[in-house]
């Protein structure tokens, strides 16, 4: 018992410096979690172990918690680092795309404006006589009714095919000569008969 409270003693009185990386941390860690289990074989020699061994883990506790908070202090810093290099990187490439899009304009606009390509005379659009505009409008409605027509007459023979495997399949049914089951019971009856 006297050397665990000079052990005490002597983690009390170190002052208790911060360490600054998850190295210093897991070995500060790493000696509680030595000193401790040291403790906790030395409680198996005595008497009493369950006491000890309770006492033991409840000054481990005590002697991590302000390493555990450490740690969640230094990931969260990681993680606050990280986040502002991202911001950074994506403010990074938005202005290069504005920059990029800026080149891009000042070009267009210092650029003379591109001329029409030259359309060959063969395909310039000529003012077309009423007669010919007559005949080009009947020829499309006698294209029009044509495909009518031939919508018209796939449609019909559709339906006759769809009417003729109808008619086979009650044909078949018909002559399938198998009588019908029987319908069930009603419940009702069924009770009253037993």
């Amino acid at each position: 018992m006297s050397l665990s409270i000079l052990v005490l003693a002597a983690a009390a009185s170190a002052p208790q410096i911060q360490p600054a990386t998850r190295a210093e941390v897991a070995a500060q860690r790493a000696a509680v979690e030595q000193r401790f289990e040291r403790e906790a074989a030395e409680c198996q020699q005595r008497f009493a172990v369950s006491p000890c061994l309770e006492d033991v883990r409840q000054r481990r506790q005590a002697a991590l918690a302000p390493l555990v908070r450490h740690e969640h202090e230094l990931a969260a810093e990681e993680r606050r680092g990280r986040a502002a290099a991202q911001t950074q990187r994506v403010k990074e490439r938005e202005l290069a795309a504005a920059q990029e899009e800026g080149q891009r304009r000042q070009q267009l606009l210092a650029a003379p404006p591109a001329e029409p390509p030259a359309v060959p005379a063969s395909h310039v659009t000529r003012a077309r006589n009423p007669e010919a505009a007559a005949r080009e409008r009947d020829k499309a409605a006698s294209q029009a009714q044509a495909q009518a027509a031939e919508r018209r007459e796939r449609a019909q023979q559709r339906q006759e095919r769809m009417r003729e495997r109808v008619a086979e399949n009650e044909a078949r049914q018909q002559h399938r000569g198998k009588p019908a089951a029987a319908p069930l019971p009603v419940p009702g009856a069924s009770a009253a008969s037993r």
